[in-house]
């Protein structure tokens, strides 16, 4: 036994492809099926759907569609088809009804369709692709919407004001900041090791005095054992006592 629910969703399933194969029809240039085996299977198909999308009553709903698109049936044919139609399973997947219309994945994108498949395309592939780049395309869209402007990626991290200022805390400088020596703290580093200990390291250096800061001249240097002094810069002498 069927339930409700689903019979619901059967009778939506059903009005959705009848009318997507009405559009089918208008796109192909028909007023009316063609008289041949083609049109035959149409028209059973049709027949089939027009029973399930009709539930208060199915059989008007056949009799209605055939004299639509097959206007030239006969009373018995047209009891032949209602009386068929009332018998079958109808039991038609998106596919198979892409089979009887001969609807292919090019069709069913262009026109849109949601309720039939495509007869060339019984693994999904084309559709699957199309899926995916349509999916694809409306993420771009919403991405894009909503983007910031901003780089991708982690947004880079804000220096703390203290840091910038040149402070080891956070405390320190609320402190100088208070007592207003912040500008006098925070305008200048601290001197580099390498610079306050006469180093090479940036290549600066203090150059070393070429005279001596005092005068030696008069001083006996034999009473502390010294017979000479010489004062040697960039292996020259540029003082020496005793002088002579």
């Amino acid at each position: 036994m069927i339930s409700e629910n689903a019979g619901d969703k059967q009778t939506l399933l059903a009005r959705g492809r009848l009318k997507e194969a009405k559009q089918w029809f208008a796109h192909r240039g028909w007023e009316v099926l063609p008289r041949n085996k083609r049109g035959w299977s149409i028209l059973k198909w049709g027949a089939d759907h027009a029973y399930l999308a009709s539930a208060a009553n199915p059989e008007r709903s056949v009799r209605r569609w055939c004299r639509r698109w097959a206007p030239w049936l006969t009373d018995a044919k047209l009891n032949q088809i209602v009386a068929d139609a009332e018998t079958s399973n109808r039991r038609w997947s998106h596919d198979q009804c892409a089979i009887t219309l001969e609807i292919t994945v090019r069709d069913r994108q262009a026109l849109r369709f949601r309720f039939i498949g495509a007869n060339d395309d019984p693994d999904y592939k084309e559709r699957d692709a199309a899926k995916k780049a349509k999916n694809a395309a409306a993420n771009r869209r919403y991405r894009a919407k909503r983007s910031s402007g901003r780089k991708r990626g982690r947004p880079k991290l804000e220096v703390p004001a203290w840091k910038v200022a040149g402070y080891n805390s956070k405390r320190t400088y609320q402190r100088h900041k208070a007592n207003g020596t912040l500008a006098a703290q925070g305008g200048t580093k601290n001197a580099r090791c390498d610079i306050s200990k006469n180093r090479t390291h940036h290549g600066i250096k203090v150059p070393l005095p070429t005279q001596p800061s005092s005068d030696l001249a008069g001083t006996d240097f034999s009473r502390f054992g010294i017979t000479a002094i010489h004062v040697i810069s960039n292996n020259r002498v540029v003082r020496h006592w005793p002088a002579g």
